[in-house]
């Protein structure tokens, strides 16, 4: 004896899911970069960053980098990082730098403070930090993607924050 659906149910399933995919993708903000735009990248594959991403699972953020080649999770200067600006203009620095499993809070003086945990999983080319912003209280922020070797070497948009409403 086979088991299968019905075609009627598979019809509905895939119009079910259909409705489903806009709404998921309908609060994410997506950034793409320009590949290899200086000659610092064009050296260093693993540092360019070609498209970023900000949405939602549930509560929590999801921020995703995709890089131009994949890069090694034991290279911690290699890892992308966010930063978030709630306060500031297009172009003020960050307040908030996620980076690794923490959330860190950027002071005038002195070093960066941890105020929330951070999730970082990587597959390939592509980073993906999750966190929850009730730990800090993000209503409205600009984000952008940064990748640094000691200094920073891609900025994902490349002139200004992305406005993200969660």
């Amino acid at each position: 004896m086979r088991n299968y659906l019905p075609p009627t149910l598979v019809a509905a399933l895939v119009a079910a899911l259909a409705t489903l995919a806009p709404a998921a993708a309908a609060g994410e903000q997506v950034v793409r970069d320009a590949r290899a735009e200086t000659k610092q990248l064009r050296g260093h594959p693993r540092l360019d960053i070609l498209r970023a991403t900000a949405g939602h699972r549930g509560g929590l953020l999801v921020h995703t980098v995709t890089m131009r080649r994949a890069v090694t999770p034991e290279r911690g200067r290699e890892r992308p990082l966010i930063g978030l600006n709630v306060r500031g203009g297009k172009r003020s620095d960050p307040e908030f730098l996620v980076f690794g499993a923490a959330v860190f809070k950027v002071r005038a003086k002195g070093d960066p403070k941890v105020v929330a945990d951070a999730e970082l999983s990587s597959r390939g080319r592509r980073w993906v930090y999750t966190f929850d912003p009730a730990e800090f209280s993000l209503e409205r922020y600009g984000w952008v993607a940064i990748t640094s070797k000691g200094r920073t070497a891609d900025v994902a948009p490349a002139r200004r924050y992305r406005t993200h409403r969660p």
